[in-house]
């Protein structure tokens, strides 16, 4: 779970050392290397139910902040089923093959980066994954819920106070974990 601007340099580059050997051909591979991210977006509407997507960044900034907190995270375009649709369309459509490999591309970054951070888990890697997990009762669902109940860590996230309060969430317990003189964090 990288962010936006470092899929783009990753894919640029994937694409780069690639175009050699596939041509013209790297360009499905990069734009979904990148646009696989689109499903952030739709996650944050459902979320969110708000249609302004200028506050993306900041939810998933937030998500990002507190991933500690047992937030399970469920983007459906890094799923196995929709990888699997990808695979079908390939049957069909060869270029989709590219489509597909900018999507792994995406997905092994997304990994390494998760497994490094000791996060691996955060992530439903399938419908199904993502199902049985979140009726365990053992993790935070929704970025509501994290909000009101989990005291979220806000620090580094711009204008996230006038995203809260624009999708109507309470904001009595938030953490902005940036300290004061005296190395102390508040709540606010």
């Amino acid at each position: 779970m990288s962010s936006l601007g470092v899929h783009t340099v990753q894919s640029i580059a994937a694409s780069a050392v690639l175009y050699p050997f596939i041509g013209e051909k790297v360009v499905p591979f990069g734009l979904a290397a990148i646009f696989i991210d689109l499903d952030h977006v739709i996650e944050y509407i459902r979320q969110t139910r708000s249609l302004d997507v200028r506050g993306v960044f900041s939810c998933c900034k937030l998500i990002e902040n507190n991933l500690d907190k047992r937030f399970l995270v469920f983007n459906m375009f890094h799923t196995v089923e929709f990888l699997g649709l990808i695979f079908c369309l390939a049957s069909f459509f060869p270029v989709f093959n590219y489509v597909l490999a900018g999507c792994l591309f995406h997905l092994a970054c997304d990994m390494v980066r998760l497994l490094r951070s000791d996060l691996f888990f955060v992530r439903a890697y399938s419908l199904f994954e993502y199902i049985y997990r979140s009726r365990t009762g053992r993790y935070v669902l929704s970025v509501k819920n994290l909000v009101e109940k989990h005291k979220p860590d806000i620090s580094g996230i711009s204008g996230i106070r006038f995203w809260l309060g624009k999708w109507g969430w309470s904001q009595d317990e938030v953490i902005d974990a940036t300290p004061d003189l005296w190395g102390n964090c508040k709540k606010k």
